[in-house]
């Protein structure tokens, strides 16, 4: 996105040099229909291209009185042309996108779900832009901020802009976008254990690769109780596990085929005496498939701790050897 500009803004603090318009870093707009809210700034110290700027109950109420008391909407425009200067268009137009029709603060202990804390806008798109957001033409949205000098509080709004060209450096997502935009991306940022730093893209793809571990787990599993079945019935022999394991984990469909036709190869006898009760086969667990699951849960532990213990594990992967004959 653009840099950060340093121009005084007008009036009274503009003549005394004490506040500056900064233009901030870009939030995502996200998917699907154009939000009729946009955060505008999150809660606490906000990083911007121009330099850091505080947003707290103090900046909030400053910003949100100059927005009153200048009674008219604040521009949404293309790429900040409402600047001028470097900002401008070619033909000197800076046609609006939008209006900010009113500020809202959101603070922390009021956050929740698709609402982070910060400093909200309420907006009016053109028809032209809802139409390039919902096209996916524009997905940024960069605000420019007047900020206070003297303690880098941010005092008021000068304008916004629809951008591509973002750099996001602490900025939540705005409303309605995907699984790493607002308090739900909050969430899966705590729940993955990564750094507050950490950007939507980050966030989402740590996600993804923990749903692949999970889908392998549970993979693993599943052969090991399709093997625990054939062993069950005569069909496989010893030697056989580790070929029949690859095989059920590779292709479970192949291996159901090959186990309905597959000839008895192990004498029935100890299984069904098994199954009487004979000895203490019915109360020991199957060494294979606790075997199997106990190194399954220890190879994938890091993840696999966080939603049960290695016994919990290890007992489900016998009962449902179990209820599958093993």
């Amino acid at each position: 996105m653009a840099t950060g500009v340093d121009i005084v803004a007008s009036g009274a603090a503009a003549d005394r040099g004490e506040v500056s318009e900064v233009v901030m870093e870009a939030a995502g707009i996200g998917l699907g229909e154009p939000p009729g809210e946009v955060l505008i700034a999150p809660w606490g110290r906000v990083r911007s291209t121009a330099g850091d700027f505080l947003l707290d109950d103090e900046s909030a109420r400053a910003t949100i009185e100059a927005f009153a008391a200048h009674g008219t909407d604040v521009p949404i425009d293309y790429e900040h042309q409402t600047l001028g200067g470097a900002y401008s268009s070619p033909d000197g137009l800076a046609p609006a996108a939008g209006w900010i029709k009113a500020l809202k603060l959101v603070r922390p202990e009021e956050a929740s779900d698709g609402r982070a804390a910060g400093l909200w806008a309420e907006v009016q798109w053109t028809p032209e832009a809802a139409s390039k957001l919902a096209s996916r033409q524009y997905r940024y949205l960069s605000p420019v901020a007047l900020v206070r000098r003297s303690d880098r509080r941010l005092v008021g709004l000068h304008s916004a802009a629809l951008t591509n060209k973002p750099a996001i450096v602490g900025m939540q997502p705005v409303v309605n976008g995907g699984a790493g935009d607002g308090a739900a991306g909050e969430r899966l940022r705590r729940m993955l254990v990564l750094d507050e730093s950490a950007t939507q893209d980050v966030v989402l793809i740590a996600a993804a690769d923990r749903i692949a571990q999970l889908e392998d787990v549970e993979a693993r599993r599943a052969a090991a109780a399709l093997v625990a079945e054939a062993s069950s019935s005569g069909k496989l022999a010893p030697s056989q596990r580790s070929w029949a394991f690859e095989l059920a984990l590779r292709d479970p469909e192949e291996f159901r085929k090959w186990a309905e036709s597959a000839p008895v190869v192990v004498p029935m006898g100890r299984f069904a005496s098994a199954r009487l009760g004979v000895g203490c086969a019915t109360q020991a667990r199957p060494p294979a498939i606790e075997a199997s699951a106990r190194a399954e849960y220890r190879a994938n532990r890091s993840f696999l701790e966080r939603l049960c213990s290695e016994e919990a594990y290890v007992a489900e992967a016998v009962r449902v050897g179990r209820a599958n004959g093993g």
